[in-house]
Parts: structure tokens; sequence; C-alpha cells
């Protein structure tokens, strides 16, 4: 081939590639087309009975809403979505009920989605409906009065929440530019559609919107404002079935609400059961089945301590030692996801776990309805199943498949393939949750009543309550071993001691304070053989406790073996430091031993040690380094 037939093909081959490179971009844009939902433009504009936001687009949408708070604003996310045109986000608003709307498409979900935003300025009542190819995000005009309206600008704001659970009381405090004097709270015990909470109107004060969850371990489960009636509404939701004791105080820069922990036997309990927290709260009995009240009760300037008025006595919740064990308990093994939903639609949250869980799921069209819901660090299946007890619904769950209805309703599955995956699923049912024996049940009730004798110093009553508990339970290690404790430390009881000691050490071979607690009680009843068994073991770890070592070197010395004394107190030494306890003690077995000369460098290092020396100590080890 000649060099100009070369360059002819190379000529007509760049061609080829430049003529295709738009042919090829082109039918990319198609495809988009194809597949996404084209935003092409977004206008907002108020009409004569409301104000109006228009999200055009080319076909019909599939998109969820649902609202979030700090900032409050209305979320829409469209599947598939994409921006086109010449929108500008983020789109600043002069007047109306919402303050900036922005946009983004989340290229990292499957689908994408584009994701719209509207910052509310109030909390008055809109509708999302579809219209043709477009969303209509309608909002109700403004019904206060003028004078209302005028008196806007001068109103207080609650401009942030503080919440501060670091000391011994959860304090919210409503941060507001001056102090508040006006309030009013209300008590509402709990009801099947929401928890126990406590509710502060403060009128002519207003809010961008909070929502902020608590810790585990404050008595708070959520904290919430809102805009309600011509002021501000807070909710302060309890974490467990009753309602905490809380004061309320007025402060020069908003208003401060104290709340009190609630006294908690479950990390006791779930140590000794090996219950979830759950576990333990729902077969705590309830003293009172009364109707929930509502106490509403006006507030002056001066805050004063108010008391729940719902007269239910039951554990709260607390942050269980090892949360997998105890969801794991209770059967609930999948993945664990967290969740914050305000106002969003049924159908929209079970979609959600279907995507999350990889299960097929069905929704009756009977249900319906919207849910807010914040939990964090918790199975999916959980989730699940607190939503279901929310909205009294049920659930059948099959080849992959769950079938959600209301529990009136029933469904029927096809008759051949349930005859094929019968034995299958009674496989699963057996597995997936545990039944309690009647005689634990029995053992949790008589734990609870010795935890209650023992906080309130009744000991005895306490050991005889664990006691009838063990004989229920008498594979508990753990109940064992809080008899073995109250009996040694709080009641002087060593036989007793010594006795439930030894079955403790059976059931928990491992637990070396075990080991120590029996070997004390044998040593104060004058049985060396038998404690120094047990003292070997408590001091057989790479780092056996302090009680341990010190314990057993004080046993060996009262019984003259000197030499293991001084053994286990240099052992001492190695791994917690020289104190002032070992220094005396070795150079008293010293003295003992007749070994003058270490006994004298103990002396004189106790002197020099910066301790603080007991007179008599000081004046006889300064006689003895004379002598």
């Amino acid at each position: 081939m000649t060099l100009m037939a070369r360059l002819k093909n190379v000529c007509l081959i760049a061609v080829l590639i430049l003529l295709c490179v738009p042919w090829n971009s082109a039918a990319a844009d198609d495809e988009i087309k194809v597949d996404s939902y084209q935003i092409r433009d977004l206008k907002w504009q108020q009409n004569s009975d409301s104000w109006l936001s228009e999200i055009y687009g080319d076909r019909v949408p599939a998109y969820t809403m649902y609202e979030l708070f700090s900032p409050h604003r209305l979320i829409i996310d469209i599947a598939n979505g994409n921006f086109v045109g010449s929108i500008n986000f983020p789109m600043k608003v002069d007047k109306g009920p919402v303050t900036l709307i922005k946009g983004v498409v989340l290229i990292d979900q499957n689908p994408i989605v584009a994701r719209i935003e509207f910052l509310l300025a109030d909390d008055r009542p809109y509708s999302v409906t579809s219209s043709g190819n477009d969303i209509l995000v309608q909002f109700e005009n403004d019904t206060r009065s003028p004078a209302a309206s005028q008196s806007k600008g001068t109103e207080r704001l609650v401009k942030d929440i503080n919440i501060d659970w670091s000391g011994s009381m959860t304090k919210v405090q409503l941060l507001a530019d001056g102090p508040i004097q006006k309030y009013q709270s209300t008590e509402l015990a709990k009801e099947k559609d929401h928890p126990a909470r406590l509710i502060v109107d403060l009128p002519g004060i207003a809010t961008p919107g909070h929502a902020i969850p608590t810790n585990d371990a404050s008595p708070i489960s959520l904290v919430r404002s809102e805009n309600y009636k011509d002021g501000t509404r807070v909710i302060l939701d309890s974490a467990t079935d009753d309602l905490f004791r809380y004061s309320i105080v007025v402060q020069k820069d908003g208003l401060l609400i104290n709340v009190e922990p609630a006294a908690d036997a479950t990390p006791l309990i779930a140590e000794i059961t090996g219950l979830s927290a759950a576990e333990i709260a729902q077969s705590t009995p309830a003293l009172s089945s009364a109707a929930a009240k509502t106490a509403s009760t006006a507030a002056s300037s001066q805050g004063a301590e108010k008391k729940p008025s719902a007269a239910v006595t039951k554990v709260s919740k607390s942050a269980a030692k090892d949360r997998n064990t105890d969801f794991a308990f209770a059967g609930y093994t999948e993945q664990r996801i967290s969740v914050d939903f305000y106002k969003i639609d049924l159908h929209n949250v079970f979609r959600l776990i279907g995507e999350i869980s990889g299960r097929n799921i069905v929704v009756d069209e009977k249900v319906n309805g919207s849910l807010t819901l914040a939990l964090n660090d918790v199975p999916w299946d959980f989730v699940l199943d607190v939503i279901l007890n929310l909205k009294d619904l049920a659930k059948e769950e099959r080849f992959n498949t769950v079938v959600i209805s209301q529990k009136s309703d029933s469904f029927t599955w096809p008759q051949r393939a349930e005859e094929t995956l019968a034995i299958k699923k009674e496989a699963i049912s057996v597995t997936k949750r545990m039944e309690v024996p009647k005689e634990k049940l029995e053992a949790r009730k008589f734990i609870r009543q010795a935890k209650n004798l023992e906080d309130s110093g009744n000991y005895e009553g306490a050991v005889t309550f664990y006691e009838k508990a063990f004989q229920s339970w008498p594979e508990n290690g753990d109940l064992a071993k809080r008899i073995t404790y109250l009996s040694l430390v709080k009641l002087g009881l060593n036989a007793k001691a010594a006795h439930y000691g030894q079955i403790a050490s059976n059931l928990l071979p491992q637990d070396a304070d075990v080991a120590l607690q029996t070997a004390l009680s044998l040593a104060n009843m004058e049985m060396v053989k038998e404690a120094k068994s047990y003292f070997e073991f408590a001091v057989s770890g790479e780092r056996p406790s302090r009680q341990a070592l010190a314990s057993y070197a004080a046993f060996s010395e009262q019984n003259r073996s000197n030499e293991m004394a001084l053994s286990l107190l240099e052992r001492f030494e190695r791994i917690y430091g020289t104190s002032f306890e070992t220094m005396v003690s070795k150079a008293r077995i010293y003295d003992n031993m007749g070994d003058a000369e270490n006994a004298s460098k103990e002396y004189q290092a106790i002197l020099l040690s910066g301790y603080k020396v007991p007179a008599d100590l000081e004046k006889y080890i300064k006689e003895r380094l004379h002598k």
C-alpha cells in the first residue's frame, strides 16, 4: 500500500470516529431520557388560597416524601430523577412557609435519586400530589389574624435546644433571646400511639423546629420542638413506660427543664439472667391498668418540681452490656440499622426495609398512614416488629416473602408451595425465637424482688429471694455468685458464702472473683487447705486483681507462709506499683522471719516514701531503726 493510500485510510478512520462521537452521545442522551425522570423546571408561587411549588417532569414520577428536623424541612426523593435545563439551586424564597429550596442528585444510590428539600419556616399543613407528569407541593395560607402576623417580628425565638446528660440529671435547655416567663406543661401517660411524654407550650415564642435524640442512659428518648398555634410546642418523649420526674426553671436566656434519672435495676437483672432490657421490661407486671390521664398545669415564672401523673411502675430502659447477645436472645439476629422517620408514609418504610433485608415485601392495600420513629443500631427485624406493634399490623413470612396486613385480615398462601416448604418453615420458627421455661420466668420475678430489697438495704431479705430464684434456676452461676457476695461482704455469713461460692465456682470455672470470695469465706472459717486452693486459682491469671494478691498475701502471712506472702507482695508491686500497705506488710514479714537487714530497709523506705505515716507507726519505726 502506498503512502498516499495509507494516509487516505487514516483520514477515513478519523472521519468515521468524529461522525460516531455525536451519534453515540445522542444515543446516550436518549437512553438517559428514557430511563430517568427529567426535571425541567421548578416554580414557586402564591395563589389566592395557598402557596404552590410545581416540579415539572417529562413522565409520571415515582417518589416518596417525608419530613426531617434540625432544620425542619420537607424532603421529596424522586426515583431515577435528573435535573435538566436552567434550574439554579439553592433557590431562596422571600415569602411564605418556605425559606429555601435545594436540589441534588444522589448518584450513589440504586436507583439514582433526585432529592428536593424545602426548608420550612413554620408547621402549617401541606400536601404533596402528582398531576400528570408533575409533582405539586401545596401549602395552606397563614390563617393567623393580621395582628398576630404583625407581631411575629417581635416575638421571641427558641434558637436552639441543648441537652446535657453528663451529670446525674438530664438538662434540656431551651435557648432563646431572653427569659421565657410564660409556659404551660402537660403530662401524657403512655398510649397505644405514643409514649409517655411531657409537653411544654410556649405562647408567643417561635422556633425553626428541632428533633434531638438522647443517649441510651437518659430517661428521655427524644426532644423536639415545633410551631403550634401562635407559639412553640416542645415535646419530651419518655424512654420508659412511665413519665420521668422533672422541674422547670426560668433562665435569663430561655427555659431549663431538669429531668431526674430513673432508678434502674435492668443492668443487674441483665447480668444475672442474661436477658435483654426489652425482655426484662416486657415481663415486669404493671401495677395499674388505669386509663391514661392528662394533667395540665399552668406555670408561673418560678419552676416547681413536677411528679408524673401515671401510677405505673416498670423497669426503665438501660443500655445492655452486650447488645448483640441481648437481641440474639430475643430472636433478633439480622443486620443492624439506624432509622429516623418523621411522618413518613408506611408503604415507603416497608419498601426501605425490603431493600435492606433482601426480602420481598407485600403490603395489603388496607394498610395506610404515616409513622414517626427514631431507632439507633438495632436489627432490621426488630424495627419491623416495632412498627407492626405500633400500627397494630401482622406479618406472615414464607418463601423469602413478608406479607403485611391488618391483624383482622388473613393471607392465604399457595397450597402446593405451602406443602412443599412446611417442614422448612417449622425449622425456621424453632430457631427464630427461644422459649423461656416457666421456672426461669419464676426466677426472674424473685430476682426483681431481691434487687428491690438489696437497693433498700435489706440484704438478708435480698439473699432469701436470690436463693428462691436459684432454686428455680440452679444452673445460673451469676445468681450463686451474688448470694456469695452478699453473704460474705454484707452479712458476714461465712458458711453460706462458702457453700454458694463453691457452687458458683463449679458453674463459673473461669471466674477469678468467685474463687476469691470463696477463698475469703473459707479462710474466715480457718479452713486453710480448702481456702488455699481457691486463692491459687484467684491469682493464677496474668494480671490478678489487687484484692486477690493482697488477700492471699495476708492469708499466707497469717498461716506462717512468709516466703509465699513476700512473693505475692512483690508480684503486686510489679503489676500495680508499690503502696504504703505493701511496704508495711513486707517490713513486718521480714521482722517475723528474723531478717533484720531487709526489715530495716523497708522501714527506712517507708519514712522516705512520702506517704503519710500514722504517728504511732512512725514512732515505732524510728525506735526500731535506732536499736
